[in-house]
């Protein structure tokens, strides 16, 4: 059952990550952390990031807006290599609150931004403010794979073509993910047993993504994005409450 409860959420994360570029992780870890131990989760998911990684960028290549790469990507990298040292002390019940409560802020930012677009949509960062939430994001990334959807706070508002602002955002996400690889295994987070399993899992990622350019125009954007946040969601509260 854990089985294919895992292919089944993995092939939802494969479909959201090819329609929107960022969300698989959000949705992916706190589901799976219901199911097995959450740092095994979050772990055996970061094999499947950065091979989602890749193939966004193969997609929409040379379109990214390489100014927002270089100023985010150091305080992203730096909140990673933090938030991996979190995941690496933190008790498995502090891991799974930890994780519920990234994902109830998040998903309820995102239901917020869709029901109030007016109010988001007159918000503009400055860089100064930009690099303070790559450094929160970075830590979120490490901790659930969630750090994209703090980018897109500041990317949100520098009105970059959506081809632009996927690739801008997979570009940092692609760097994070290759230092999580490193700092999972150093800190025995990502044993073989775990990177094997992660692998294995790859080809139902891709077959979401599959699934995902070709279904997703059954609904619009907003919809989807509602509906998939409404999941996660209560998949947050889930693990904050069954801690």
């Amino acid at each position: 059952m854990i089985i294919f409860l895992t292919m089944i959420a993995a092939l939802a994360a494969g479909l959201i990550k090819a329609a929107f570029g960022i969300g698989a992780g959000v949705f992916l870890t706190p589901l799976l952390s219901i199911i097995m131990f959450p740092k095994t989760a979050v772990a055996l998911m970061a094999p499947m990031m950065l091979v989602t990684d890749i193939t966004t960028l193969w997609v929409h290549w040379k379109k990214w807006e390489l100014k927002y790469v270089r100023l985010l990507s150091p305080g992203f990298l730096l909140g990673v290599l933090a938030g991996s040292y979190y995941l690496a002390w933190a008790s498995p019940s502090l891991t799974k609150v930890t994780i519920g409560i990234i994902a109830i802020v998040f998903s309820a930012y995102q239901i917020a931004r869709i029901k109030y677009p007016k109010t988001f949509s007159s918000i503009d960062l400055n860089d100064t403010t930009g690099v303070i939430l790559s450094i929160f994001a970075g830590a979120s990334s490490a901790i659930a794979h969630s750090g994209g959807i703090i980018l897109t706070i500041y990317l949100i508002t520098k009105k970059l073509s959506k081809s632009t602002f996927v690739a801008t955002l997979v570009g940092i996400l692609f760097l994070s993910d290759i230092l999580k690889m490193f700092t999972y295994t150093k800190l025995g987070l990502l044993t073989p047993p775990i990177l094997t399993s992660g692998l294995e899992l790859i080809p139902v990622l891709l077959i979401g993504s599959w699934l995902g350019s070709k279904l997703i125009k059954k609904l619009s954007d907003t919809q989807f994005v509602f509906y998939v946040n409404i999941l996660i969601f209560i998949s947050g509260v889930l693990l904050t409450v069954k801690h």
